[in-house]
């Protein structure tokens, strides 16, 4: 067997290995066996070969760990389409206070919503204060 054919089958196995598992971890030494197969065309000295395979696997797995790495941050301060909601302007389209609800408009989006002390009248400019799952807590533009 060619030294570029030994590789190209290890690469081809590690990346079944890769597919079966759910790890993610094959593929990277699956890469390294095909580049280290390009290699093997031209160099047959198996030491030399094994070499470039270990070097690429050691390089392409500590690439992916970084990659992996950001990726498992935990996100923080983020707003969802929603949150942005808070502290925009809108107007009431119906009389309502803290006890009973009305419809507020806001980006052209009609939204239920309660006062959070006053009245609030038919015409009058709001500001939200809160979003309450789909209500929002608003108060009076002064």
């Amino acid at each position: 067997m060619l030294e570029w054919q030994f590789w190209l089958i290890l690469g081809i196995i590690f990346v079944v290995l890769e597919i079966i598992t759910p790890t993610f971890f094959f593929l990277w030494f699956g890469i390294a066996a095909f580049i280290t197969s390009i290699f093997g065309i031209f160099i047959t000295n198996y030491i030399i070969t094994s070499t470039i395979f270990i070097i690429l696997s050691t390089i392409l797995w500590l690439f992916s760990r970084k990659i992996v790495k950001n990726w498992m941050k935990p996100i923080q301060n983020v707003k969802f389409h929603l949150d942005e909601l808070i502290n925009k302007e809108g107007i009431a389209l119906t009389t309502f206070d803290k006890n009973n609800s009305g419809i507020v408009k806001v980006n052209g989006e009609e939204w239920r919503a309660y006062s959070k002390d006053e009245e609030i009248k038919k015409g009058d400019k709001i500001i939200i204060l809160k979003r309450d799952s789909n209500i929002l807590i608003v108060k009076k533009q002064l």
